[in-house]
């Protein structure tokens, strides 16, 4: 852009941030500041000649003061806008987009060449004091912003019942976000603190959760149906019986709450995060619509055939073998604890409530000191013999407890009803048991007596009930049906060079390999610096991911990283995030089929806030959902390198679909190729809002959207919409080359 074009734009601009300044209600002292950095910019500008600025270097220069200066009054508008939560929330953030804007002005400076003293006008201990004084304005209007931001909130949710219990915890929670924003806004080594436990897994805010109707009571919490605000998203949130947790027990609780949200298995239960309150302590799980096996089984509704039954008991088999692939004792299995929903063909279940121990612990004794013990559904019916005599769990006592609940698949009735819990325990550990009825088939009265066994010793394991239950499948009359998840395996083939792609089955367990860190050091050694380092299938764990950021991504400053078909995880995503902020040589990150996750997502998408570098992403087959689609539309909003993202065979729906076609519609104009490929929830509801950003985006030059759930109608209507775009390439039906 030449002079004579770029400079009354640049003014124009200007002239627009002064307007607006004088409207902004939060960070007034920031914002002022970066105004007349601003103002010094132009009078110089103003007082040069035209020639001055000719030259491809200065009209490049001049080109990118006008896209600074766009991005600041963007930026600077939040502030004046009527949303409470856009002016106060996320101090940090904030603090760290004044200091890139601050740098980029001053770069502007530097490349035109103006006659300005950068050191001078660009003060960085004037920067400090002003953030301090816009520090101290909330600090001292807390309860006020809060007060305001809960008002708000429930303006925009139109409750029209008195909520003041909710009122209440919305309240503290906007209160106590707004007070970390400010602690770490002041306290480095608090917001290294406060970062590093926002790594474990997603903290979702108390505010953000919407509690409705009561579903469930166990021994330590009561489980709500409700949703998640931001992701308009159905869940059940667990509201734990606690209201202040110590140091020592808090962090326990973290690792705990850390351990479950990596676990990712089909017949497990989801758990998306969790939130961490004073006097609000909840985990926020996926919503299961036909509630507990327990509840299904006591109102016999609804009616359950037996090849529905040996289907129920293979999925309860599999999610127990799961966690115990994964070194992990369930210790209270019983029908309550497996939650059923519909699924395709049959039903759906998923194994809940396993790996909080230290928090079932701490419960009972907040619960015991303050005389709330609530009265539940006891366990003492699925323990097993040896739990009674020595109180010891294992992995046979898990399979001893799975046994009582085939039994209760079998008969719908609940194990010792008409005993107390004396009788029971004396008649266990004598090796009574339950009466079987006759009309259970024998296969299935096999399957019960060997999972409940006296000896630990002589029942089987869970892979080999498995294989007892899979025998009958291919025997019995009447099929097992499992419930159909995803359509067949996708056949192999290569979405250009973007994705690794393979059939989307996961790995059912993640195994614990350790870092070979000399193999992978040699490897990497082989490389050429400033090339390619290629690491694809090389069972590389979140613990190799250290040694890939120092030997490639620092010391040979690779231009592509490929890590595909791993077992790296959210905690080596946040590594990789780290390494991203101020790296500047990495163009392309492949991180396809591995379990990256949602959690994943959102350090990647912090890091591209603020990386100028990468250009290309690929997160196929991660299991991200539109809660990581979220964070996605934050990158493709102030991300300006990054062309190329790779979605594929994920579990994206519609939501997600839609967040990120409007922003990629209104606010990005350099993403040219997006794969949203083998994604089954995502249908026609998508298209509208697809065609708008086909219509609407400059940059965009490749969309896969193949094999998604889409009608031949809305396949039509996309590649209608991309007629007048000649070199716009749209896959909708992928034919394999031949």
């Amino acid at each position: 852009m030449n002079a004579i074009k770029a400079l009354p734009i640049i003014f124009k601009w200007a002239k627009t941030l002064y307007d607006i300044i004088k409207q902004v209600k939060a960070n007034k002292n920031q914002c002022q500041r970066l105004s007349k950095r601003v103002e010094s910019i132009v009078v110089v500008l103003k007082d040069s000649s035209i020639e001055n600025y000719s030259g491809t270097i200065k009209e490049k220069a001049l080109q990118n003061l006008v896209e600074t200066l766009e991005d600041i009054v963007n930026f600077v508008k939040k502030f004046t806008d009527a949303s409470i939560f856009d002016r106060f929330f996320h101090n940090t953030d904030h603090q760290e987009q004044f200091e890139m804007f601050n740098m980029q002005l001053s770069h502007n400076v530097a490349d035109l060449k103006l006659a300005l003293d950068i050191t001078s006008v660009f003060d960085q201990h004037q920067d400090m004091i002003d953030r301090q004084a816009d520090l101290d304005e909330i600090s001292t209007k807390l309860d006020d912003i809060a007060l305001g931001m809960t008002k708000q909130q429930q303006e925009l949710l139109n409750h029209k019942k008195e909520m003041k219990n909710e009122f209440k915890r919305r309240f503290d929670s906007f209160r106590f976000h707004l007070q970390q924003d400010v602690l770490k806004a002041q306290n480095l080594t608090e917001a290294k603190a406060i970062d590093e436990e926002s790594k474990l897994f997603l903290h979702i805010p108390g505010h953000d959760l919407e509690s409705e109707e009561l579903i469930g009571q166990g021994g330590f919490a009561d489980v709500y149906r409700g949703t998640w605000l931001s992701q308009h998203h159905r869940v059940a949130i667990k509201e734990i019986r606690i209201t202040h947790l110590m140091d020592d027990v808090r962090q326990d609780f973290l690792y705990e709450i850390s351990a479950m949200c990596k676990i990712r298995f089909d017949h497990v239960l989801n758990i998306f995060g969790a939130c961490i309150e004073p006097n609000y302590y909840a985990i926020v799980v996926e919503y299961m619509s036909l509630g507990s096996l327990f509840n299904v089984l006591q109102k016999k509704q609804p009616h359950l055939s037996w090849p529905d039954r040996w289907s129920i008991a293979l999925q309860m088999t599999k999610g127990v073998n799961y966690l115990h692939s994964m070194s992990i004792l369930h210790r209270d299995i019983k029908s309550l604890n497996f939650l059923m929903e519909k699924a395709v063909d049959g039903y759906l279940i998923k194994i809940c409530d396993f790996g909080l121990a230290k928090i079932r612990q701490e419960t009972s004794r907040q619960t015991a000191d303050s005389n709330q013990q609530r009265v539940s559904v006891g366990t003492l019916q699925w323990k097993a013999p040896e739990v009674l005599k020595f109180g010891k769990p294992s992995k046979a006592s898990d399979v001893y407890s799975l046994g009582i609940v085939f039994w209760e698949l079998a008969t719908e009735r609940v194990p010792y009803e008409e005993l107390d819990e004396a009788t029971i325990s004396q008649g266990v550990k004598a090796g009574e048991r339950l009466k079987i009825p006759s009309d259970v088939p024998h296969d299935y009265t096999s399957l019960i007596s060997n999972a409940w066994s006296q000896e630990p010793s002589d029942r089987p394991t869970s892979e080999q009930l498995i294989q007892q239950i899979m025998i009958v499948s291919t025997t019995a009359t009447e099929a097992i049906v499992m419930p159909r998840l995803l359509p067949t395996a996708f056949k192999q083939y290569d979405n250009s060079s973007l994705i690794t792609a393979k059939s989307p089955k996961k790995p059912e367990a993640i195994p614990v390999v350790d870092s070979l860190s000399k193999g992978l050091e040699a490897r990497i050694n082989e490389c050429q610096p400033c090339s390619d380092v290629r690491l694809n299938k090389q069972q590389l764990t979140d613990a190799d991911i250290e040694i890939i950021v120092q030997q490639a991504i620092i010391g040979k400053r690779c231009k592509s990283l490929s890590l595909a078909l791993n077992e790296i995880t959210s905690k080596g995503a946040s590594i990789l995030a780290d390494a991203l902020r101020s790296n500047t040589t990495l163009l392309e990150l492949w991180l396809s089929t591995n379990h990256v996750s949602d959690a994943g997502v959102g350090y990647l998408a912090q890091a591209l806030s603020t990386n100028r570098t990468l250009t290309k992403l690929g997160l196929a087959s991660n299991d991200i959902t539109s809660a990581g689609v979220s964070h996605l539309v934050e990158i493709v909003k102030k991300n300006k390198t990054l062309n190329t993202i790779g979605l594929a065979m994920n579990r994206i729906d519609d939501q997600g679909v839609q967040m990120l076609a409007n922003a990629l519609a209104q606010q990005n104009t350099n993403l040219e190729i997006l794969t949203l490929d083998r994604n089954q929830s995502v249908s026609d509801f998508s298209i509208n809002a697809l065609i708008n950003m086909i219509k609407n985006n400059r940059s965009l030059k490749e969309l896969w959207i193949n094999d998604c759930s889409l009608s031949e109608k809305g396949k039509k209507k996309l590649q209608q919409a991309t007629e007048s775009k000649k070199a716009f390439k749209l896959v909708t039906t992928y034919a394999k080359p031949s």
